[in-house]
């Protein structure tokens, strides 16, 4: 079988979760990439990968400005390649997928991830959001089957116009062969808690940064950010006037398993910014995955990403209670400890491993196909 994967545009890192399936399921099945600008710094990426945007030697940003003009040569490509199945990443930029899904009749599935659903609530007040709206309505139309990465999302998706019998919820996750915890002979001096994603109000930082810094003198704990963003100058101011923070900008992937397996607890407090929430969080499967506790506001997708008995979840934006979990973790006793950790691994192997979700991808593959 073939598959033809497709997305405006492909980052590595960090959009990982655009190539994850395909990496563990190409002995399975055949998968080719079809984007209109690639940039892939990660070497160990070796899937079959096709671009369109011309002047490779400029700036990735750059080369992004000529999506418009390599549409029809991408469809084409598209359906020159005669997949069993296209799946597209994304519903706006979604013209090259589903022109080629009208031309060829091959079917389309598309997965939406957030933003997406997001516009679709949205009255379009320029160009450019009339062309995503117009992208949005074609995928609704033409996609045989709509997969949401939550709950939270497929129902968001259904109150903003995507036709609810074409929806089903498929959790992406997490490559639990990777993510792995690591011994803990020697444990941290004082708790760890750490903070990894994009700098911005709607990932919450600002509130951690805030709850952290009224638990000193309370609870001795370091606080490690990573990340880069519109507030990373706040983030770096903070971590200059207190002591007990770290900022070490953005990370590689192999530099986020690094502190996902040292710190004691992720702390994510995503929230409702600009319109729009979390729609899942794969780093909150990703530290679980390691053995590492998490705390999140109860936002959005993020619930569905917390096991039961291996993290918190607090209200949104009540960052009292926010720190009130934090001092509670930061003062365990090591029995309690371990069993959060072993809590934790057990629900990202058994509930959200990228093996399950591959399974499930390979179902819907197939179903589609006959």
């Amino acid at each position: 079988m073939k598959i033809a994967l497709t997305k405006s545009s492909l980052l590595i890192p960090p959009t990982y979760f655009a190539v994850a399936h395909a990496l563990r399921m190409r002995e399975e099945m055949e998968f080719r990439f079809f984007t209109m600008a690639a940039e892939i710094l990660d070497t160990s990426i070796d899937l079959p990968i096709v671009d369109f945007a011309p002047q490779r030697h400029l700036p990735f940003k750059d080369r992004e400005k000529y999506l418009p003009f390599v549409m029809p040569r991408m469809a084409k490509a598209i359906a020159d390649y005669h997949p069993d199945v296209i799946h597209q990443h994304f519903a706006t930029w979604s013209w090259p997928a589903v022109t080629a899904s009208k031309q060829s009749g091959i079917p389309l599935l598309t997965t939406l991830h957030g933003a997406d659903v997001v516009m679709a609530g949205k009255k379009p007040a320029s160009l450019m959001a009339r062309w995503h709206k117009y992208n949005l309505r074609e995928s609704m139309e033409r996609s045989s089957r709509i997969l949401a990465v939550s709950g939270y999302l497929a129902s968001l998706a259904v109150q903003n116009g995507f036709p609810a019998e074409k929806i089903d919820i498929h959790y992406q996750g997490v490559d639990t062969d990777t993510f792995l915890p690591r011994p803990r002979g020697v444990e941290n001096a004082v708790p760890v808690a750490l903070f990894i994603g994009a700098l911005n109000q709607q990932k919450g930082i600002a509130h951690l940064i805030e709850a952290s810094s009224k638990l000193v003198g309370t609870v001795p704990h370091e606080l490690v950010i990573a990340g880069r963003g519109v507030l990373e100058e706040e983030v770096v101011t903070a971590a200059n006037q207190n002591s007990h923070m770290t900022f070490l900008g953005p990370l590689s992937r192999e530099g986020v398993l690094e502190q996902l397996q040292q710190a004691d607890v992720l702390i994510a407090p995503s929230r409702l910014h600009n319109g729009a929430r979390e729609a899942a969080g794969l780093i909150l499967l990703e530290a679980q995955a390691c053995g590492t506790p998490v705390i999140a506001y109860d936002s959005g997708g993020t619930s569905e990403m917390v096991g039961p008995e291996s993290g918190h979840l607090v209200p949104e934006d009540d960052v009292r209670a926010l720190g009130k979990r934090m001092e509670e973790i930061f003062r365990l006793d090591q029995p309690s400890r371990e069993q959060l950790r072993t809590s934790a691994r057990a629900f990202a192997v058994k509930e959200r491993s990228l093996e399950k979700s591959c399974l499930e991808l390979s179902q819907h593959y197939r179903e589609l196909a006959l």
